[in-house]
């Protein structure tokens, strides 16, 4: 076979010679680019946002552990007298939460929504507004454009007062 290859080499004129190794390096070339190049960029771009998305639920998990650390010492609060919907704002955005919609029903109760929330930071949220005596009367959770995001429509109201 290289016996034929280089007899059919031999037969080239030089010019054509020079031209087929032209064409011959670059198809080295782009083969390199599509087969080598283009697959470690788009694998690296993959461990980038691995990377990313892992360190934003480490910051999660460690701010989660540093506020129930920092309950332990703490006592059970004396229920507030405020109206649920400024408590429910108040620790809103004491998280961090842009409330989109609130709706106070009364001083007992109040339906919010939120467009865009990390699930496990609304969840810890509505835990600790349990812990104040602020109970979850209705949810509709579900998954927002990004990725790790809800967005939720939920009513609370105030528990304890003759219920």
């Amino acid at each position: 076979m290289t016996e034929s290859f280089r007899h059919w080499w031999n037969g080239r004129a030089p010019r054509e010679r020079l031209l087929l190794a032209i064409m011959l390096a670059l198809l080295a070339v782009v083969v390199g680019w599509l087969g080598v190049v283009r697959p470690l960029e788009s694998g690296l771009r993959g461990a980038v946002r691995a990377n990313v998305e892992a360190s934003e639920r480490h910051a999660d998990v460690a701010r989660k552990v540093d506020w129930l650390k920092q309950g332990e010492g703490r006592t059970a609060r004396a229920p507030s007298s405020l109206p649920v919907d400024q408590i429910v704002g108040q620790s809103a955005g004491e998280v961090g939460f842009t409330l989109d919609r609130v709706e106070a029903q009364g001083r007992d109760r109040v339906d919010i929504a939120i467009a865009s929330a990390r699930s496990t930071a609304l969840l810890g949220w509505i835990a600790a507004l349990e812990a104040q005596g602020i109970a979850i009367d209705k949810a509709l959770i579900s998954p927002s454009g990004v990725t790790g995001t809800v967005s939720a429509q939920l009513g609370f109201r105030r528990v304890g007062r003759g219920e």
